[in-house]
């Protein structure tokens, strides 16, 4: 193993900037030799370390259920609490592992730390399997010294845990030894840890002694440190079933080694059933090379199966940290592999996390996407309330249920809509359709005087003041829209669309007139008194992408939050003014949960903050600032070159530019809407739009790219597409090499392949529908086209043309009332009309 480490060192180091390894697409891996926080895994474990030490700070196991060894009790300083502690003694003379920062190697689904000096090299490296619920821990010692020294090295595992959501303390257990002398067993005798085992075995060097008795203590013996020395020669080795104590695994480990040689030390660290750990670690000593590698070979084939290419280097390298993190982050939970925020610090199951991650996902993996959708609606209640979380708490598993103001609705309602449009999956949507109405039912219940009424500030969950919000009020518009979208491919509530709509649109109205400030060039917030909440949130974002406001103010919401909510070297605030922590009492905050000042949602930085403002940047056509903002930002080389940036997708980062040493300092790094959010950026900047009704093609290429391909799932069939040439119109497009007059995909229509060529406009072509297209045909100077949706809707049509059209008709009739706009290279042609029946044909003569 480690000689493949030691060779991915030297080729990071002929590299330099962010390089990744042989197989650049699969194996994404960075060099890094400053402060970090790290979380990797599998679906089983998952390790957290902080400050680049070698030394864990917490373990999370997820089977048989979610059981943590973990020593803090402080969120905000859990990188003070170590689990575990190494010591190396080099001919007498003891020194203790981790205490400074180590370089590292890191990637989505491993991490290896090295350090040396004078005398010796020591190299420790995290690895996961694929099928068995263990990590794989290497220590090797290298003497470098010119003599033959004895080296002996001390390892040191708390093994209590702590329960999952209840977070219960469970310190006593008794331990047993496998009949090799170098394995551990410690047994839980608790339903609340589901009567767990944690096994640590040994499959390099043996140790010459162990016990799993605990030696903790108050007071440190070395910094930030709870160990004592262990007496070797005064020691109970296990603790028995009717004595239970505080359990830990020790083992001393002793070698005399010459000049270059090394001691490999291999630790197989897991949590299962008391009745599997036997098993369990049988096979893994002999098979653990296998399952690492299986592991490794399974994140490959998830990368490689879908591609996004620029031939930008950061942008694509990224691209593959993404897809690398989106198949890693999925835990077991009661009897399957779900989705979840991050390796190591979330034992529950997020609705909301999956379904926003969930949003890119529909563009390549509908199979993950319907899957997710399944597990949502099966822990949903009887009368089709969906879940906001699940876990196990004490006893048995546990599920929450979204309320009426929780925005999980709108998120489910919205994320349904998408998967629809790329696979027409119009059976799984039946089934779908009960729990999707339930949502709309209950989240309209806040909905007063045309706006949303709701108890947490923006799209958090935390605090309670009730008043009309911006973010609330744009989700239930869009979430509106994609029912009705729904219903219609369905054929289902036909008598109640059109109120659906009208509702959309008078809400979308108050959106405007109630909630938009002309002072502030803002979508804002009232309190419960009626008085102005006067924070600018990321929130009031989403409005431009989902069309809500007009171009102007498209444009004046995006240059609001850059002069307001954007530091320039990080992202953009969560929020601002930072003052959440003086509003504890106001806001019914649980304590300081909202954070000190650029802290969490007190103004930290949000991946998801950073897409919603991407994603206004090409609402009001400034792609290309979306562009350098998503390079310098969201990029894994954009964030490495930031304040205090390190190897991430995270969660959120410290905003304080007042203090350097925790500016941008990064918490949970890989987090998986992170990565969810980022693939979403680059689909929507580079290639494709999507309204309530179709999927359609924005392309974009700059100067220093070239070209773009990317797999797009166009209804249920994984679709090839390509954009070439220049420009922001369209010369060419064709669908399996032949000419198609339209960048909207129609929905009878599986191609194989796309390609757009972007140049000189040489003929029509439609741009934007707000209804299915069913057909379209450019032919003897007419372009005709079929649109459908339900009865009374108004249809608004663009079209993209080199010259103006001769006449319009609409079901063979002629009209007159349409809108012509001159633009760089042609005309802008926009036709509306009122659907007197489910469809109409629409020619444009030119």
């Amino acid at each position: 193993m480690f000689l493949k480490f030691t060779s991915i060192l030297l080729f990071i180091f002929v590299l330099i900037n962010f390089p990744l390894h042989s197989q650049t697409q699969k194996f994404p891996s960075v060099n890094f030799k400053d402060d970090a926080q790290i979380e990797v895994g599998n679906h089983y474990v998952g390790i957290e370390l902080h400050h680049s030490s070698p030394m864990l700070q917490r373990i999370s196991f997820y089977y048989p259920t979610a059981n943590s060894i973990d020593l803090s009790n402080d969120y905000w300083k859990r990188d003070s609490n170590f689990i575990m502690a190494a010591s190396l003694s080099i001919d007498g003379k003891k020194e203790w592992i981790g205490l400074e920062p180590y370089e590292l190697v890191s990637n989505p689904y491993s991490v290896k730390l090295q350090k040396s000096d004078a005398i010796k090299s020591l190299k420790i490296s995290y690895d996961f399997c694929k099928n068995k619920p263990a990590m794989i821990i290497t220590f090797e010692i290298t003497n470098l010294g010119k003599e033959a020294k004895e080296f002996e090295f001390e390892t040191q595992l708390e093994t209590s845990v702590k329960t999952c959501h209840s977070y219960k303390s469970k310190e006593i257990a008794w331990t047993e030894f496998a009949n090799d002398g170098a394995t551990i067993f410690t047994n839980f005798e608790d339903r609340e840890t589901q009567n767990a085992q944690i096994f640590v075995a040994n499959a390099g060097q043996n140790p010459v002694d162990c016990t799993s008795i605990s030696y903790l203590r108050n007071g440190s013996i070395i910094p930030n440190r709870w160990w004592q020395n262990v007496d070797w020669n005064n020691k109970q080795k296990i603790i028995l079933k009717e004595n239970k104590q505080r359990p830990a695994a020790y083992f001393l480990y002793r070698k005399k080694l010459k000049p270059m040689e090394t001691m490999k030390i291999i630790q197989i660290v897991g949590m299962c059933k008391q009745d599997e750990g036997k098993s369990i670690t049988k096979y893994l000593k002999v098979n653990f090379k296998k399952e690492v590698n299986e592991f490794e070979k399974y994140i490959s084939n998830e990368v490689g199966k879908v591609k996004f290419k620029t031939g930008d280097e950061d942008l694509d390298k990224t691209y593959a940290w993404a897809k690398s993190l989106l198949a890693v982050n999925q835990h077991y939970i009661d009897g399957s592999i779900q989705p979840m925020p991050c390796p190591a610090e979330y034992n529950f199951y997020f609705t909301h996390d999956v379904l926003l991650t969930n949003l890119a996902a529909v563009n390549f993996d509908l199979v993950r996407v319907k899957s997710n959708l399944q597990f949502i609606i099966k822990h949903a209640t009887k009368d089709y309330i969906i879940p906001h979380a699940y876990y196990w708490r004490d006893t048995s598993y546990i599920t929450e249920y979204c309320t009426p103001d929780n925005w999980n609705h709108f998120w489910f309602i919205i994320l349904s809509g998408s998967y629809l449009r790329h696979s027409m999956d119009k059976p799984f949507l039946k089934t779908l359709y009960p729990y999707l109405t339930k949502s709309l039912e209950q989240t309209l219940q806040n909905r007063k005087d045309d706006l949303m009424w709701a108890y947490r500030p923006d799209w958090w969950d935390i605090g309670r003041n009730f008043g009309p919000r911006s973010f609330m009020t744009i989700q239930a518009i869009k979430a509106i829209r994609e029912y009705v979208f729904i219903s219609t491919i369905l054929d289902e509530n036909a008598t109640k669309l059109e109120e659906y709509e009208t509702m959309a649109d008078n809400m979308q109205k108050k959106l405007n007139e109630k909630l938009w400030s002309k002072d502030l060039k803002y979508l804002v917030n009232y309190w419960e008194d009626g008085s102005l909440d006067s924070h600018y949130y990321i929130g009031s974002l989403l409005a431009a992408p989902y069309g809500l406001i007009p171009d102007d103010r498209k444009k004046e919401l995006v240059e609001t939050a850059s002069q307001k909510l954007l530091d320039p070297k990080l992202g953009i605030y969560a929020a601002y003014p930072m003052d959440f922590d003086k509003q504890i009492e106001f806001l019914k905050f649980a304590g300081n949960e909202a954070g000190d000042p650029f802290k969490y949602i007190n103004g930290g930085i949000w991946t998801h903050g950073n897409t919603w403002y991407v994603l206004a940047l090409i609402a009001a056509k400034e792609k290309e600032k979306a562009y350098t903002f998503i390079k310098n930002i969201m990029t894994i080389n954009g964030v490495l070159k930031s304040p205090n940036g390190q190897p991430a997708m995270y969660e959120y980062r410290n905003s304080n530019n007042l203090d350097p040493s925790v500016y941008g300092k990064i918490d949970k790094p890989q987090f998986m809407w992170a990565a969810g959010w980022y693939v979403y950026a680059l689909y929507h900047l580079f290639g494709i739009e999507e309204n309530e009704w179709n999927v359609s093609f924005n392309p974009y290429l700059n100067n220093e790219i070239k070209n773009c391909e990317f797999d797009l799932m166009v209804n249920g069939k994984m679709t090839k597409v390509r954009i070439e040439g220049s420009g922001e119109l369209l010369e060419k497009i064709l669908y399996d090499d032949k000419d198609y007059s339209s960048s909207v995909i129609p929905v009878d229509i599986k191609p194989k392949s796309i390609m757009l060529v972007l140049g000189k406009l040489t003929k029509p072509y439609i741009s934007q529908v707000n209804g299915l297209l069913s057909s379209c045909v450019y032919s003897r100077n007419s372009l005709i086209c079929n649109i459908s949706a339900y009865q009374g809707k108004e249809i608004s049509l663009k079209i993209i043309s080199p010259q103006k059209p001769c006449s319009i008709l609409i079901d063979k009739q002629e009209i007159k009332d349409f809108s012509l706009e001159e633009i760089v290279g042609g005309y802008e042609i926009i036709i509306k009309h009122n659907l007197g029946k489910n469809s109409c044909e629409v020619i444009t003569k030119f």
